[in-house]
């Protein structure tokens, strides 16, 4: 009997500063707490994920692009190179189960966001595998919530749970540890966002 594949959920973005490295790992490690879980950096220039999960003795298998999967994996988390070309990422809709593409709340990423799904459709990408995520939204007040509103709006497809700017994030990469276990009054609060977006992605 072939070994099952395991669940994979990609994550990229053409624009740096959205969290999308940060929302990997953590997403990984929410991943864990369901079954055997690998994250794999292709980002070889910088590895910022694949550099967490070590520092930190996470419970998630740290892999660099090129490097076999080891048996028993059951979530694939994959955090791209930073600003991959239009054809890479119509690739990774085709061969990836979930593509997750950050985007903070502003007007100026939601267009870019809103552009780059117009040429993944256009170029032939598996839509009913993308979903958008908001992140960095403020904590207090709606707009997060209206961002992702004027994507669905103009008929995109984004997850209902936005992730909020903690400073919980930065100190969890600082102290390479999961949001939930940094040393933050509202790192629960973080947590809680990225537990809600593992429920609807898996």
């Amino acid at each position: 009997m072939a070994a099952k594949k395991p669940f994979v959920v990609a994550l990229t973005s053409l624009k740096g500063g959205v969290g999308k490295s940060t929302l990997a790992v953590n997403l990984a490690g929410a991943l864990a707490l369901k079954g055997k879980t690998a994250l794999l950096d292709a980002d070889s220039a910088i590895q910022t994920s694949s550099g967490w999960v070590q520092r930190g003795n996470l419970k998630v298998t740290a892999l660099k692009e090129g490097e076999a999967i080891p048996q028993g994996i059951r979530y694939l988390v994959v955090d791209t190179e930073g600003r991959p070309a239009l054809d890479d990422i119509v690739n990774l809709t085709k061969s990836a189960d979930v593509v997750l593409i950050p985007t903070a709340p502003n007007s100026v990423e939601v267009e870019a966001t809103g552009r780059l799904l117009t040429q993944l459709v256009a170029a032939g990408g598996d839509m009913e595998r993308v979903r958008v995520v908001i992140t960095k939204a403020q904590p207090v007040g709606t707009v997060g919530q209206a961002a992702r509103d004027e994507l669905r709006a103009a008929g995109f497809p984004v997850c209902e749970t936005v992730i909020r700017r903690y400073t919980a994030h930065e100190r969890a990469h600082e102290q390479g540890v999961l949001v939930k276990d940094a040393s933050d009054a509202r790192s629960e609060n973080a947590w809680a966002d990225v537990l809600g977006l593992t429920v609807e992605v898996c």
